[in-house]
């Protein structure tokens, strides 16, 4: 893990649900520590929801190379808790994979690290060598 680029930061992303159903997107800020993820996300209500509906979550799960995975528990503890599994994509700034809810449904998702945060962090892994 020690060449790989830390994931903490600021990140933005799309979920995509199986069949017709609209994307949504998220705004997540996360902490890498030693390969374990912790962070919060922020999103719009789902489609089904009323419109200026916000969502708020935490994700806890682990980074391997550059293999992710975490789960996301939403505050409303009556959701479901989707899977997410990633691949980290060169460079750091970027993750792409699938979501599940077991035994449910699952789809695509697409995470993209603001560019601002992606700086900072990289000043601040380099000022640590």
């Amino acid at each position: 893990m020690s060449g790989d680029p830390d994931l903490s930061g600021q990140w933005t992303g799309v979920y995509n649900y199986p069949a017709h159903y609209p994307p949504n997107t998220f705004e997540a800020t996360i902490r890498e520590t030693g390969g374990l993820i912790t962070g919060v996300i922020r999103q719009p209500g789902e489609y089904f929801e009323p419109a200026g509906t916000m969502q708020h979550a935490v994700i806890e799960g682990r980074r391997t190379g550059n293999s992710v995975s975490f789960v996301k528990v939403y505050d409303d503890l009556g959701r479901a808790t989707p899977h997410y599994r990633g691949i980290v994509q060169a460079g750091g700034d970027e993750i792409e994979g699938e979501w599940t809810i077991p035994g449910d449904w699952s789809g695509t998702f697409l995470m993209i690290r603001s560019a601002k945060t992606a700086k900072a962090e990289e000043r601040h892994v380099s000022e640590k060598v």
